[in-house]
């Protein structure tokens, strides 16, 4: 960390290729960053946030920008997880990006997008949550942004699934299955002794 702190600025011409080693770790310091002080707060980030923690890791303008283009390489990775339905890799793409870019609303929508694909796939009542509360994120981004309406409807209209049907459903239909077995039996007896 110290060490980040104190190197020189990066030259505006110097790519990412250059010291994959040392981008790759001003990369991970300011994703870990920006997501501890998100699980910190369970509130969403502001522009002086990510100020602040560029500062913190010692990021020049044009580490900005390099990290910006990863963010879409990130957005770009989680588009093609979910046209392969791969959603908990899709939620980790989108989840990354949307740490660097907290104030995106398209970017917010599809990470509900894939928390919704992943309740529809599993029944887990976490996504459902999880869909509803970036899809109300996008609208704090962006009020007009009809697709996450849509979200939200389709999350109202759907029921709940639950991972096992409730007690008194299974002890309804076995009884009721013990008494269609019971009846055949009877029927079958009375066809026996109408027929001896």
């Amino acid at each position: 960390m110290e060490r980040e702190r104190n190197r020189p600025p990066r030259p505006a011409d110097e790519s990412f290729d250059d010291d994959p080693f040392d981008d790759e770790s001003i990369l991970q310091g300011y994703l870990a960053r920006l997501m501890t002080l998100q699980d910190e707060r369970q509130t969403w980030l502001e522009e002086a946030d990510l100020q602040t923690a560029a500062r913190d890791l010692g990021l020049s303008d044009a580490d900005l920008e390099r990290l910006q283009a990863a963010t879409e390489a990130h957005r770009q990775r989680g588009r093609s997880f979910v046209e392969r339905r791969l959603w908990d890799e899709a939620i980790d793409a989108f989840r990354q990006a949307s740490a660097l870019r907290p104030f995106d609303a398209p970017l917010f929508h599809e990470l509900a997008q894939a928390h919704l694909g992943r309740w529809r796939a599993t029944g887990d009542e976490a996504d459902r949550l999880a869909a509803e509360r970036y899809a109300h994120r996008t609208l704090q981004l962006n009020p007009e942004h009809a697709a996450s309406y849509e979200v939200l409807q389709e999350l109202k209209r759907r029921p709940v699934r639950s991972a096992a049907p409730p007690a008194a459903n299974v002890r309804l239909s076995m009884a009721l299955l013990l008494g269609g077995v019971l009846l055949v039996l009877a029927l079958f007896g009375a066809l026996l002794l109408f027929l001896l």
